[in-house]
């Protein structure tokens, strides 16, 4: 073999084994706050991971450096997930919907513990997703629309006046009322469609 040679496959070797080290610590780096939390989530979520995603949340909903009060958000975030799954892997599909339900479900739960008065759009977001849930299920379609329904319904109730105020600005609630009653009329009209009896049961 001449020396050509062996520098080339030395160089090959050596770039190899430097491609691995990066792949390696790229799997094990842990992330350090919030923020590297999502992004990793995000990252591993493009590149169609979504168990590896929702494991990433996890974990850092058990690691005391979090900021509680975000647990909300991260829940929401680990459904999305699930919800990105049950999309693009149908075969995953009823798992991965019964897990995104359970992650809404924790964030229902935490917003209900805080006896929530103010105008939040909490509310609005979970029937939100509840509403894809629905578009996703093939068995489950009534019951999701239903918490969807049920949530929306609690989200416009929360809606008085027409302005409330934030740093010292005015805002019209219009727009927000507005798209409530939008995503109501869907889910109803979504509801109707997939034959559920109770579909006309707040709005």
């Amino acid at each position: 073999m001449t020396l050509s040679r062996k520098i080339l496959i030395l160089a090959l070797v050596g770039a190899c084994l430097a491609f691995t080290a990066w792949l390696v610590h790229r799997e094990l780096r842990t992330p350090q706050d919030q923020s590297q939390v999502i992004n990793r989530m995000i990252e591993l979520l493009r590149e169609g991971r979504y168990d590896r995603a929702a494991r990433v949340g996890q974990t850092w909903m058990n690691d005391p450096r979090r900021d509680v009060s975000h647990d909300g958000l991260l829940y929401q975030q680990i459904a999305m997930v699930y919800m990105a799954k049950a999309y693009k892997k149908p075969t995953a599909r009823s798992e991965a919907l019964r897990q995104a339900e359970l992650n809404l479900e924790n964030q229902l739960d935490l917003y209900n513990k805080e006896n929530v008065t103010s105008l939040r759009l909490d509310l609005f977001e979970i029937a939100g997703a509840h509403e894809v849930l629905g578009d996703l299920s093939d068995k489950d379609k009534c019951l999701y629309y239903g918490l969807a329904r049920q949530e929306l319904h609690r989200q416009s109730s929360l809606i008085h006046g027409d302005f409330y105020e934030a740093d010292g600005k005015k805002f019209s609630l219009d727009p927000v009322r507005r798209d409530v009653n939008k995503h109501r009329n869907a889910v109803k009209a979504k509801s109707s469609k997939a034959g559920c009896t109770n579909a006309d049961k707040n709005g």
